[in-house]
């Protein structure tokens, strides 16, 4: 016998699900009763045989292509559509944003379609009233939400969906690219919602293409290949993997570095390769540094052919490899030209804000439009920050401390 969940915690197990998906599209009903035993139908399996264990407050991502099975997923955990075989499970209040505003009527004006949802996603009609100024206000919509939902612009109207949903209190919140519409303000404020979710130990399912936002937001993330699941680990290193696959980079050999173990991953088209890396301090190669040291960064390069204008780019990672910084050649203005044989890009920290840990770097060069990938090392270079001075923890912080006019206080 299974043992029950506890709340916020999902688990599939054997989950299959398949679409019919038909040669010729009826636009009648009688064309669908003439056509009914001639039409030939095939079947899509978006997910087979998934087994799936997500624990209570764990925000986790879902990485692939389109058609992966990704927001399908999403609606078998919140009982939208059923398997065709296997198992779903949920504990607990779930709270849904999979497709931008399902569920509003557009003739209903905004206050008439928060209650409906919120009367949809089980909330009573005494927490909807209790909550309605608060979800108006996050929505930014305070002049709007007497008027028809028709007259929203699309922002307006994910604004208004998120908003009802960040304001359910529930146990799984599951959000499909949600994050994909709106300016920059209300995606941190999105941000900013979910993180209060996570604290208040909330579990999410996070669907998303954008590498920066799964990585912010996600402690775990898998990649949907084929409709199953081709890794399971940290977003980083899921994001790797999906990035290899959707560029058609092909394992390449890697080059020998100065400093740390062999890269993590080295693939890519090969047109241009990184031959050989190192790291650099103020006084020559090193993997030992201290705050405020310099840092350099070094990638001997050639090609099997000319190639116009590549991009370089560096990456920091923290030791659980999550990406701290990342810098390009386009990012600072530096318009490569044409790359005809042997040569060196070097990337320099004059003053390293790093106090202690391990870090490491990843390498990439790219075409300029990031059509190709020419090569990539994964944390091909290891280095250490050495303890020093005041502070704890990755990153230098300038400040200082006041207690003007404490009581007490004995200088």
């Amino acid at each position: 016998m299974t043992a029950a969940l506890p709340a916020g915690a999902v688990r599939l197990r054997g989950v299959t699900r398949r679409f019919r998906r038909y040669s010729e599209r009826n636009q009648t009903l009688k064309d669908t009763l003439l056509r009914r035993r001639r039409s030939s139908a095939t079947d899509l399996w978006v997910l087979r045989d998934v087994d799936l264990d997500i624990p209570p407050g764990q925000a986790f991502g879902i990485v692939g292509r389109n058609g992966t099975g990704k927001s399908t997923l999403l609606k078998l955990v919140a009982d939208i559509i059923p398997p065709q075989s296997g198992t779903v499970e949920s504990a607990g209040r779930v709270t849904s944003l999979l497709e931008l505003g399902a569920g509003f009527h557009p003739d209903f004006t905004g206050r008439e379609n928060v209650v409906m949802q919120g009367t949809l996603y089980g909330l009573s009609q005494r927490e909807i009233d209790h909550r309605l100024d608060e979800i108006v206000a996050f929505a930014e919509l305070a002049e709007f939400v007497d008027m028809p939902v028709r007259t929203y612009s699309s922002g307006m109207f994910m604004r208004l969906a998120f908003s009802v949903a960040a304001h359910v209190d529930a146990d799984i919140m599951l959000l499909d690219e949600v994050l994909a519409v709106g300016d920059a303000a209300f995606q941190r404020k999105c941000i900013a919602r979910i993180f209060e979710h996570r604290k208040a130990g909330g579990t999410l399912l996070f669907v998303s293409h954008d590498q920066a936002s799964v990585e912010q937001v996600c402690d775990r993330a898998i990649l949907l290949h084929e409709g199953h699941i081709a890794i399971d680990g940290p977003p980083h290193e899921v994001f790797v993997e999906y990035n290899r696959r959707l560029l058609g980079a092909s394992p390449l050999e890697a080059p020998t570095a100065e400093h740390g173990d062999p890269p993590a991953g080295s693939w890519g088209t090969g047109r241009l390769r990184i031959e050989a890396v190192r790291l650099l301090g103020s006084n020559g190669p090193t993997g030992r540094f201290h705050r405020g040291d310099e840092l350099r960064v070094e990638m001997d390069v050639d090609v099997t052919t000319p190639i116009d204008a590549p991009v370089f780019e560096v990456d920091l990672l923290d030791s659980d490899g999550h990406r701290l910084f990342s810098a390009t050649t386009r990012d600072y203005g530096v318009t490569v030209g044409r790359v005809e044989g042997p040569t060196r890009a070097a990337f320099t920290i004059r003053d390293l804000p790093l106090l202690e840990g391990r870090f490491a770097i990843s390498l990439r060069a790219l075409a300029p439009e990031d059509h190709e990938l020419y090569h990539t090392l994964e944390q091909c270079l290891r280095f250490e920050v050495l303890p020093q001075g005041s502070g704890s923890g990755p990153v230098a912080i300038e400040g200082h401390w006041e207690m003007p006019g404490a009581p007490g206080v004995v200088a």
